[in-house]
């Protein structure tokens, strides 16, 4: 299984949204839907679902180092 580090550069997206699944125990949601339901502040919200690089960068980095969210 690839880590989320490994696969994050070929597909931001695609690494980020199942490593949320996990730890939002929503096997079946798309990155959107996971973005929502983390009720992350309204900017940072923002941020991810426009796919922001400086934000998906900032929530890789948090799920790598904590593997949590501070929901």
């Amino acid at each position: 299984m690839e880590t989320l580090l490994t696969s994050y550069d070929a597909n931001p997206e695609a690494a980020l949204t199942l490593a949320l699944r996990v730890v939002l125990d929503a096997p079946a949601a798309e990155f959107d839907e996971l973005i929502t339901a983390a009720h992350f502040p309204a900017p940072r919200t923002q941020q991810l679902l426009a796919r922001d690089t400086a934000a998906l960068d900032q929530l890789v980095r948090e799920l790598n180092e904590v593997r949590t969210l501070a929901l």
